[in-house]
């Protein structure tokens, strides 16, 4: 299995575990079909690599935080702030950002629908998503912050992010 696949199988594990680990009672009740339908599609068409971002979110058992290590299939080529938006919705199918501006040195980004965000991929899911989207975006010449505005929930919080808000 090579790379691109197998971090495709770790994001869909990842998602699938923080998805079921945080359901309150009434969420229980509902039958998820969009995470089974994305895990039926990875499944099957395993040839067909989510889109690269340039950073990914991995968890350092040594440390027991979350680092952003450079991810070696992410091509320079495709760095733009449009091909990076698709790659966050590729990777994240839940989670819709939409670029507002840029403003000066930040990127301004909103998620009109956070709740799968701030309220069904736990904690460390949303940590990894914000910390991908922040190097992500952060990778573009001359953008240091990302300012992310949606509503705030139990799992993130928006504002403005850079790469050092997620150092320990």
């Amino acid at each position: 299995m090579n790379t691109p696949n197998l971090r495709s199988v770790s994001l869909l594990l990842f998602i699938v575990t923080a998805t079921f680990s945080c359901r309150n009672e009434s969420s229980e009740k509902k039958e998820s079909s969009s995470h089974k339908e994305v895990a039926e599609e990875i499944a099957e068409d395993m040839e067909a690599p989510l889109p690269a971002l340039p950073y990914l979110a991995v968890f350092d058992k040594q440390t027991e935080q979350l680092t952003a290590q450079k991810n070696t299939d992410f091509s320079v080529t495709s760095l733009n702030a449009d091909a990076l938006t698709q790659a966050l919705v590729a990777n994240y199918p839940e989670i819709t950002p939409k670029i507002e501006r840029i403003s000066n040195d930040t990127l301004y980004l909103r998620i009109a629908d956070a709740q799968y965000l701030t309220q069904q991929m736990g904690s460390s899911g949303a940590q990894m998503y914000l910390m991908e989207a922040t190097y992500a975006y952060t990778e573009l010449p001359n953008i240091h912050v990302v300012h992310f505005s949606f509503a705030e929930g139990d799992h993130a919080l928006p504002g403005n992010y850079k790469r050092d808000s997620f150092n320990p």
